[in-house]
């Protein structure tokens, strides 16, 4: 939830320019003009104290110029994906991205400069986190991540995870039959207490969210106007498998998949062809970004019990097995 807020409360900073982003599970980047550099440093520094007042997170941000990157032999290099019709993908790579982490991480020359200003309105318009977890339609469900040192390289890693588990359709981590309205307090709650800070006024919005879905569910079911096809529209937009200066997926496997798939990754690594990380799930989560109800929407999908940050800390203790 609180990555997916990252991005919205940047995005409607001005909702005329589209940005390009990547959700990481446990963070974002994005990349913005000059000319919204003093309204993002406000944003950020606002979602640091709602991350600490509201989920007790501590949240690192920064901002990194391009020409920090450019300087230090990197590059920022974009590709636009259009995945359907009404969500666009950002592919980033050059090592840009890999870099300004790394700085955010070390060294105190991403950090933001500005003086909290207590006049600034944090706009969180259209996120929302009202599904249930989503059962595995196969045994289970997995964030994977994948760096090659060569940006070649990942083509036949690509082909590759294509053989051994099938297409992106078929390897898709949700199917419409298995998304579900949630009823539940404590996950309304995680979006709920954005929105609310005392307990009562907590309760009066999870109260309203459930009048909601209890509509939506209404509506679906009977199947008037576009909402016949909402739930189909919400797998076409999901962003399960991206890449910014890594290959970010998730993904519902068979065990038998799941084997191979470690036997590959295991010998590709051996070989020093790249490192991974990965993290297993009975079911996934997601985060959603509703600018239009029936059009443009995002819907950010991670596995349970951790995902990309799991998978992360593996692919950490890899790399650092290979340099030593």
């Amino acid at each position: 939830m609180l990555g997916a807020l990252t991005i919205i409360s940047i995005l409607n900073l001005n909702k005329n320019i589209e940005l390009p982003f990547v959700f990481g599970g446990d963070g974002a980047f994005l990349l913005i003009p000059p000319s919204l550099l003093s309204a993002c440093e406000q944003a950020l520094l606002h979602l640091k104290k709602l991350a600490l007042e509201t989920y007790e997170l501590s949240l690192r941000i920064g901002i990194v110029p391009i020409e920090t990157i450019y300087k230090n032999d990197k590059n920022v290099s974009i590709a636009k994906f259009m995945v359907s019709k009404n969500y666009a993908q950002a592919v980033i790579k050059g090592g840009g991205l890999d870099f300004g982490d790394t700085l955010l991480k070390t060294s105190s020359k991403a950090d933001i400069k500005a003086t909290f200003d207590t006049n600034f309105t944090l706009d969180i318009d259209g996120l929302e986190c009202r599904w249930e977890s989503i059962p595995s339609p196969k045994d289970e469900t997995i964030s994977l991540l994948i760096k090659c040192d060569e940006e070649s390289y990942y083509k036949n890693v690509l082909e590759h995870l294509d053989i051994i588990l099938g297409n992106n359709t078929k390897r898709h981590p949700i199917i419409s039959d298995n998304l579900n309205l949630s009823y539940d307090k404590k996950t309304l709650a995680i979006e709920g207490s954005l929105h609310g800070k005392s307990s009562f006024s907590k309760s009066l919005i999870i109260f309203k969210y459930k009048c909601i879905n209890l509509l939506g569910d209404l509506l679906m079911k009977l199947k008037i106007g576009a909402w016949g096809n909402y739930k189909e529209n919400i797998v076409a937009t999901t962003d399960t498998e991206k890449f910014d200066d890594m290959l970010r997926m998730v993904l519902s496997l068979k065990y038998k998949q799941i084997e191979n798939l470690e036997i590959y990754l295991e010998r590709e690594y051996q070989e020093k062809n790249l490192v991974y990380g990965i993290h297993k799930a009975d079911s996934a989560l997601m985060t959603c970004l509703v600018f239009q109800r029936h059009g443009r929407q995002i819907h950010f999908v991670d596995s349970s019990d951790g995902g990309y940050a799991v998978a992360a800390k593996m692919l950490k203790q890899k790399m650092k097995a290979l340099i030593s």
